[in-house]
Order: structure tokens, then sequence, then C-alpha cells
């Protein structure tokens, strides 16, 4: 990117500050504002934090990264996979359904992800899937989803014995994310006594890049699909070139509140911060200057209410740009 204003400086204040320990609070049972903020307007302080997009390989939260959760997530998922289960690599080589069709059986790698201990000793692994080629390792392209795969799990034996059996199957039930990777999990609760999935997934390409939010409820031996994409965060800074009309960066801190509506399903509230700025009309300028540009704040709220179904738009405004 060769061209400079006040949006570029903030870009590069905010990616130092998410150098900072802050991260996402790994609770299951509360929601993380798992996106910082970003700037109001272009002139705005350049001290806000921003939390860059999914990486590559889906990142654990802290509480997943402890050696205690590594190896109870060896028990599951040898007790998933078996002889398919890979220690060295640590993920299984194995025949799942296939994402479409769900008939024939296709070749993945399976990575676990995250699990969460339930109250009366059950378990739920969350594991990624991604196609694997003859050699057995896999071959996700940079537009590859990572696909969502959810075991759920009962002891075997004593406690103590860290054995598990496995209880319900559900196999590439969503393909999420990009480079093979569905993104970053969040256990949630939907609402009382409502157990969920929010995986934060994204895409970036020519310079251009999206975050989303998807929700998942956790029901018994059953997960359904309440939305799958709403939008976090967008950005089209490594596009933004001189000749560039309008660049943009937005980014979105959620969480759940009570429903306004007294719903059995918490609300999920969105607040946006950022801001886009287009080239001055009239002005001319010669090759490679930076252009005179006016900067536009794209600040809002949004509050996403369950209607049966899933989460829909029930007030304000996600200001989020599509790419």
């Amino acid at each position: 990117m060769n061209y400079r204003t006040p949006l570029v400086l903030l870009l590069v204040s905010a990616l130092l500050g998410a150098c900072s320990d802050k991260t996402a609070p790994a609770s299951a049972d509360v929601a993380a504002d798992v996106v910082t903020e970003v700037p109001a307007a272009a002139d705005d302080a350049a001290s806000a934090e921003h939390v860059p997009p999914p990486a590559a390989t889906a990142p654990r939260t802290e509480a997943m990264n402890t050696p205690q959760a590594r190896e109870l997530e060896v028990g599951m998922m040898r007790a998933v996979f078996g002889k398919d289960y890979r220690s060295d690599s640590d993920d299984a080589l194995a025949d799942l359904s296939d994402p479409d069709k769900h008939v024939d059986r296709l070749s993945y790698v399976v990575s676990s992800v995250s699990h969460k201990l339930l109250p009366d000793g059950r378990a739920i692994l969350v594991a990624n899937a991604e196609t694997a080629n003859t050699e057995g390792t896999a071959e996700s392209a940079h537009a590859s989803s990572g696909l969502l795969n959810v075991f759920f799990l009962a002891p075997k034996g004593q406690p103590e014995d860290g054995q598990w059996q496995v209880v319900k199957r559900l196999e590439n039930i969503a393909a999420l994310g990009s480079s093979g990777q569905l993104g970053e999990v969040h256990w949630v609760m939907l609402g009382a006594n409502k157990p969920g999935l929010a995986i934060r997934h994204g895409y970036t390409g020519q310079g251009y890049t999206i975050t989303q939010l998807a929700l998942f409820e956790i029901g018994d031996g059953k997960v359904t699909t309440l939305d799958g994409g709403i939008d976090l965060y967008s950005d089209n800074m490594g596009a933004c070139t001189p000749d560039m009309d309008e660049c943009w960066m937005v980014s979105g801190n959620w969480r759940f509140a009570t429903a306004r509506n007294g719903g059995a399903y918490d609300d999920l509230l969105i607040d946006f911060k950022g801001a886009s700025e287009k080239i001055k009309p009239g002005v001319t300028v010669k090759p490679d200057e930076d252009p005179p540009r006016i900067a536009t704040p794209l600040n809002g709220h949004a509050r996403y209410g369950f209607d049966g179904k899933g989460y829909k738009l029930v007030e304000g405004k996600n200001t989020v740009p599509g790419v």
C-alpha cells in the first residue's frame, strides 16, 4: 500500500495495539467481545486496539491451550477416531461424510479445536476437517473452508481414567472460514440453559478482508445453525492505492444481552467503530501523488433478535461494508 492518510495511520496503530496481551475471554458461559475497537473517524486518537481477522490456522483460546486441556482432547480424539488418530501430528486421517451429499465418505485430516466438559460428566468435542490428499496431508487452498465437526462423548469407566465413548457424531455439518480452517470457536450461552457456539470466521483476498460471526445452538446430541454470517469486520486496506476511490476499516464488538421481547434466546448486540475515506471530488493530483480524502465515520449499533428460526436484525444498522 503506497498511500498515506490518517486512516492508514489508524490501521498501523491498531495493529500495534493488537500485539498486547488482550485476548478473547475463554469463558464457556459468557460471550467474549472478540473484536476490539477501531477509531470512530480518521482523526481519532490512535490508541484503540484491533484484533485482526482469524489466522490461517484455527487459534485456540487460552483455556484450550493448557497441557490439561490438550491431554483431554487427545483422549477424546482417540475415542472418536481410534487407530486413525495420529499422535505424531496430533490429528486424524479419517473418512467422513461428504459435506454436500452426506452419502459418500471422503478422506479428511481432522484436528481438535475446542471442547466443553458438561456438569453431568459428558463432553463435547469440536473439530476441524479439511480434505486430505493421497499422501494423507491436508490440501486446502486459500479459498477452502474448514468443516465443522461436533462429537458428543460420555465417560467410559471411572472419570479419573480419562476414557471416553462416542454417543453421537455430527460430521461436516457446516463450512466456514478459509485456508481449511473454520475460525475461532467460542462457547457461549444463548439464553438460560441454552449453550451454543459462536465461531468467528473470515477471508482475505486481493486486499479485501471480511470477518463474520456464525451462531450454533448445542442441544442433546444435535447442533442447530442459528446464523452463518453476521458481519463483524471488513477493510480494503490491502487494496488502498492512491487511485482507489474509497478506503475503509470497520470493526465490531459483540456480546449477548437479555432479549427485549422477553424471549428465551438472548439478543446479540454489536457496537461498530470505523471510518471510510473517499477521494475529494474535483481534485487533480500528479501521478503517484496522494489525493486529498474526506473521512466519514462508520460508527453504529445493531441488535439481533431470535425470531424462532435464527437471528435477525431488529434494531440499528450493521455498518460493515461488504466485500
